[in-house]
């Protein structure tokens, strides 16, 4: 890996610690919950750049392994497999995502929250066309 993606990483780092900071260090009912959303992306970004960190490192001790691992990266056949488990994931999850509005419904939840829901999925299955046209043009 590239010397800036370390620093980069020191950076994302260091932030997602003042954000995690802030977060602790907020207090009142209004404030809680930009204090939740503050913790949770500041955990997030700290436990991400030190497991990248670690494998910097690692990389650096390690040279063939990293060869290793850049050569099945690229591999036609794990690229193959990596993007049919991702079109069965989504297959899935557009399946399940149906059926939340219905529970939304029933729970006596605010309608807008299931407005919400229906218009992701709107969003994922336009997002999903999408891309339809713009393979069928390249491939």
């Amino acid at each position: 890996m590239k010397k800036g993606s370390a620093v980069r990483n020191v950076m994302v780092l260091a932030t997602g610690i003042l954000l995690l900071a802030a977060g602790l260090l907020e207090v009142g009912d209004m404030a809680r919950n930009v204090s939740g959303l503050c913790i949770g992306i500041g955990s997030g970004l700290i436990g991400m750049s030190i497991a990248n960190l670690i494998m910097i490192r690692y990389y650096a001790k390690h040279p063939t392994f990293k060869r290793q691992h850049e050569i099945e990266a690229g591999d036609e056949r794990g690229i193959a497999i990596n993007n049919l488990s991702k079109a069965k994931a989504f297959d899935t999850t557009v399946r399940i995502m149906m059926v939340i509005p219905f529970v939304l419904f029933f729970m006596d939840l605010p309608v807008w929250t299931t407005f919400a829901v229906i218009a992701f999925y709107m969003f994922s299955i336009g997002l999903r066309y999408y891309y339809i046209v713009k393979y069928s043009k390249v491939m």
